[in-house]
């Protein structure tokens, strides 16, 4: 019976561990995502995989690209041009939903959204001519919470640290009472 009794205590802290992990992991994740800045972008910096908003002269239709297939969608629409033909608007193409805004009164002409559920792409540029220049970016994706497990573990191997050394005070205290 006490045998059994040691295995139950021991699955129990297993499992309140593994809460306590999932917790932190979970926390930490959540607030990474809320918490990522805006990255300023060096002078001809444009990563391939931050999105642009783009109009073809033919439809009139806006649609958010990414910056790596502006070329190739140039090549096939040499109408295209990389401005919105409206304000703001959105669009949904098939899992992907996208989103764009004229903005006045900043560094940045246009802001630019692209959400595939896995990955969140933002970008803020203005145009030199008919060239897109960016100015900021940022982006989440799943490597937030890779970053949130590693902050996790960190949190829990502090958190034992801070229990050894108050239980090693509290008892050098006893012991010279």
């Amino acid at each position: 019976m006490n045998i059994l009794l040691r295995i139950l205590k021991g699955f129990g802290r297993l499992i309140a561990g593994l809460m306590t992990f999932v917790g932190l992991t979970m926390a930490w994740t959540g607030l990474l995502f809320v918490v990522n800045p805006w990255t300023s972008a060096g002078a001809g910096e444009w990563p391939g995989s931050r999105p642009v908003a783009v109009t073809s002269g033919v439809t009139n239709k806006t649609r958010v690209i990414l910056f790596r297939n502006l070329a190739d969608e140039t090549k096939a629409d040499p109408s295209l041009v990389p401005w919105p033909a409206t304000a703001s608007g959105s669009n949904q193409d098939g899992d992907v939903h996208t989103t764009w805004a004229t903005v006045s009164g900043k560094k940045w002409q246009y802001e630019v959204s692209w959400d595939d559920r896995d990955h969140l792409l933002e970008s803020r540029y203005r145009l030199d001519g008919k060239k897109p220049v960016l100015i900021e970016d940022r982006g989440r994706d799943p490597g937030l919470a890779f970053k949130g497990i590693i902050l996790a573990i960190f949190s829990i191997v502090v958190l034992k640290i801070a229990g050894w050394w108050r239980r090693k005070k509290a008892s050098k205290i006893s012991n010279e009472e």
